[in-house]
């Protein structure tokens, strides 16, 4: 999965969770409610918590890309550093072969 497509998805997520969260606090704002505050009241923290993991879950994700890019591009600086290197090497000993040639 790429890293766009697991960021939508978390935020779809987290839009859900606001939306439940609204609900259960408008529900803990009526004082006729079928269901006990006390449940209310643990719904809406579990829920704050599962909020607050899927936050957290976002941001690693999105470190963890940008560490990646970075290695990407340091390895990718290594290859161009080794490919110039060899190239110059290349065209040195063609250089010798080319003397030795001449001088033969």
């Amino acid at each position: 999965m790429q890293i766009r497509q697991v960021s939508a998805a978390l935020d779809r997520k987290l839009v859900q969770l606001d939306q439940q969260l609204k609900s259960l606090e408008q529900e803990r704002n009526q004082p006729d409610g079928n269901r006990q505050q006390a449940d209310i009241e643990h719904d809406i923290h579990a829920l704050l918590q599962i909020r607050n993991k899927l936050v957290k879950s976002k941001d690693i994700a999105w470190r963890a890309h940008q560490l990646q890019s970075q290695n990407d591009e340091q390895r990718r600086a290594r290859q161009r550093v080794i490919g110039l290197s060899l190239c110059i090497i290349s065209v040195i000993g063609a250089g010798i072969l080319l003397v030795f040639a001449i001088n033969q």
